[in-house]
């Protein structure tokens, strides 16, 4: 546990029911509580784990250990909370299909959800340090496996045995929401169903749908300000240029807003043949066509197509040093949808950039992960995650 002095406090006695968990809470007033998910010969004596035989007997002895896994998102607002349950759903399907049992799920009281899953295929063999090494190569193929499936996890928390995880029933002080037990009906329930019941301290607020400070009209005189009408703000999502894993380098991404398609394709077919670029995606929204190059460039490189390409978003990356290109729905503060979010309508080929070019596996795995399959490219680099940001534009 975690003292309020922010030390962290080790309990050295063998806690057998929540009576006796009790005691210790309140005698300490921990601001945070946690457990080990495995199950030793002798927990008192548990420490970090040895990466040598040499003195691994007194560091515990492990006899048992759950799967667990941590799956979380930045921002904490209760659109990211509700990205993350879908993932949580996938994965209790995906273990449920291995054969494996959950034992609980919940609500980590801040950004995500803990789910812990029995081991049916507990290792017999005899040597404790043997045992253990074997444990920990079995957890990391189940997270690559889990990774594979696009559900993203804290890995960490699956493959080491010495891993803590906060008790289901504490306070998370960070948020002052309490770490709850979800039934397998609730976790395929929506956030908002269940959120307001979790259980949390009055000094803290609730959790907000988004995460946007609150937009303010400009500073009138008084008797004006209180006939101003009020500002509407709507929210959506972009993603981002840069190329995670790869200092430096970008996707080619360029809004064109009120460009009709056909002008789009005009302008795009001379900075391809220009630039040597590869295949460009186009998609639609309601005032604006966004491209999506996935070859990579440096940045300056990218600067100069955009200007090229008179693209609205040469300024952005002048200014920023990366491009958003907004590709999700409009929604308002009750997520009742303004607008659709972008729609592919075409694609401009380059077959033979396409073979030549590197290209982003993140932004390709994006274009997917938005509802449309891209080409086959022989040179992907990068990582295959993106960036993506929630913004308010006020409309």
């Amino acid at each position: 546990m975690v003292l309020p002095s922010g030390r962290f406090f080790k309990v050295k006695d063998r806690i057998r029911d929540a009576a006796g968990l009790q005691r210790w809470l309140v005698r300490y007033r921990p601001t945070h509580v946690y457990y080990s998910t495995a199950t030793y010969l002798n927990p008192t004596a548990v420490r970090p784990r040895p990466k040598e035989r040499e003195g691994f007997l007194r560091s515990g002895i492990l006899l048992d250990h759950d799967i667990a896994f941590d799956l979380d998102r930045q921002p904490l607002t209760r659109r990211t909370l509700e990205r993350t349950r879908g993932e949580a759903v996938r994965l209790l399907e995906f273990m449920e299909a291995k054969g494996h049992r959950l034992k609980y799920a919940a609500f980590s009281g801040s950004k995500g959800f803990h789910l812990l899953f029995d081991d049916p295929d507990w290792e017999t063999v005899a040597d404790p340090f043997e045992r253990e090494q074997r444990l920990i190569v079995r957890r990391r193929a189940l997270t690559e496996k889990v990774i594979a499936q696009g559900i993203a996890i804290d890995t960490s928390v699956t493959v080491d045995t010495r891993r803590i995880i906060r008790v289901p029933g504490t306070i998370n002080s960070r948020t002052g929401h309490a770490c709850t037990r979800l039934t397998p009906e609730e976790l395929v329930t929506p956030v908002d169903h269940w959120l307001p019941l979790v259980k949390r301290l009055p000094s803290h607020s609730p959790i907000q749908r988004f995460n946007w400070p609150t937009l303010r009209s400009p500073r009138l005189p008084l008797p004006e300000r209180e006939t101003q009408r009020p500002v509407r703000a709507g929210f959506t999502t972009f993603v981002l240029s840069p190329v995670l894993g790869l200092k430096g380098r970008h996707a080619i991404l360029m809004s064109f807003p009120n460009w009709s398609r056909s002008r789009v394709e005009r302008k795009l077919v001379e900075v391809m043949e220009r630039y040597q670029l590869s295949d460009v995606y186009l998609f639609a929204l309601m005032r604006s066509v966004q491209a999506i190059c996935p070859k990579t460039v440096q940045r300056n490189r990218y600067q100069k197509i955009l200007d090229a390409s008179a693209s609205a978003s040469a300024k952005q990356l002048r200014r920023y040093g990366r491009v958003s290109l907004r590709m999700g729905p409009l929604v308002d503060g009750s997520l009742h949808e303004l607008e659709p979010p972008a729609e592919f309508f075409n694609m401009l080929e380059a077959p033979e950039q396409r073979e030549r070019s590197f290209v982003s596996a993140g932004h390709l795995n994006f274009m997917r992960r938005h509802g449309m399959e891209p080409l086959t490219y022989p040179r992907v680099h990068g990582s295959d995650e993106f960036k993506v940001i929630d913004a308010q534009l006020r409309l």
